[in-house]
């Protein structure tokens, strides 16, 4: 499934973030998102998706590659990671790390997409901390909820997170809640 010239190992994904000079503290929380996103998509494998996780890993761990520039610039770091991975030849992981800040939704019934873990394994990861919704996206609202249309948007992506949340976890055999057990793992 992993074809080695589309999806970067994770050896390479770690020389992707150097060559970026992304700071420990971003590696950590990717770190931490790769965790819980692995562990979300093999349970979910195991009930008769077909998530490939070699995908789900190298999205997981180069998510916020240009976070630390978009502070400073302001840009939309999902994008611009974006575009990075499309530059360096990786379009498929390019294609989630595009989506991992605002998720395109998939067609109803459709099965569990890579994106979509990422993207919700993200939202339980406050800086290096696996959390509950409910606190991940108050602190989103505290950091990056300064503008009327910033705290819309944030509220949009809470109100599609907790869908995605019951989606994901109604094919599962235990609550959102263990996922935070992982923080002791």
């Amino acid at each position: 499934m992993a074809d080695a010239l589309r999806i970067p190992n994770r050896e390479r994904c770690y020389e992707i973030l150097g060559e970026n000079q992304v700071p420990p503290h971003i590696v950590k929380h990717c770190e931490v998102v790769t965790k819980v996103a692995l562990y979300l998509a093999r349970e979910l494998n195991r009930v008769d998706e077909d998530l490939d996780l070699a995908l789900i890993e190298a999205a997981a761990l180069l998510h916020d590659v240009t976070k630390h520039l978009s502070l400073k610039s302001g840009e939309d770091h999902a994008l611009s990671g974006q575009k990075l991975l499309e530059q360096l030849g990786y379009p498929e992981v390019a294609r989630i790390v595009g989506q991992h800040v605002f998720l395109k939704p998939g067609p109803p019934g459709a099965p569990i997409r890579e994106e979509e873990v990422v993207f919700y394994a993200d939202k339980r990861v406050k800086h290096t901390e696996i959390v509950s919704l409910k606190e991940r996206f108050r602190d989103l609202k505290v950091r990056y909820g300064k503008t009327v249309h910033s705290l819309i948007k944030i509220e949009h992506m809470e109100s599609l997170c907790k869908l995605l949340e019951r989606r994901l976890f109604k094919k599962l055999p235990f609550n959102p809640e263990r996922l935070e057990e992982l923080n002791d793992a």
